[in-house]
């Protein structure tokens, strides 16, 4: 059941796959928390603004990589840490990047 506050349209599911994203000038490597079908969360050490505009080049299993236009919606610093959580939710989808999309999700666990 999701949380009542929970904004999310699909349900996010826990994945252990690399992402490439624009902070800024800078891409950077990072390891994503969680997926869905809308959006994605990541933690990074680079600072990260609401609002703003990113590209999120995802490694998907298989070899594949889906580039997304994405908002940041969520940027919080972690308790006691350098770390900074960022959630972005994904703009839309065309039909190749939807296909790409669900295929991948299918292979992953939800965690809500």
């Amino acid at each position: 059941m999701a949380k009542k506050n929970d904004q999310r349209g699909t349900p996010r599911r826990a994945a252990a796959w690399h992402a490439e994203v624009s902070l800024g000038e800078e891409a950077r490597r990072v390891d994503l928390a969680n997926i869905s079908r809308g959006g994605l969360m990541f933690s990074t050490r680079a600072p990260a603004r609401l609002p703003a505009t990113m590209h999120v080049s995802v490694a998907l299993p298989g070899g594949s990589n889906i580039t997304l236009t994405s908002s940041v919606r969520h940027v919080a610093r972690r308790a006691d840490s350098q770390l900074v959580d960022v959630g972005v939710q994904f703009a839309a989808l065309d039909a190749d990047q939807g296909r790409a999309l669900d295929s991948a999700l299918a292979s992953l666990s939800s965690t809500r």
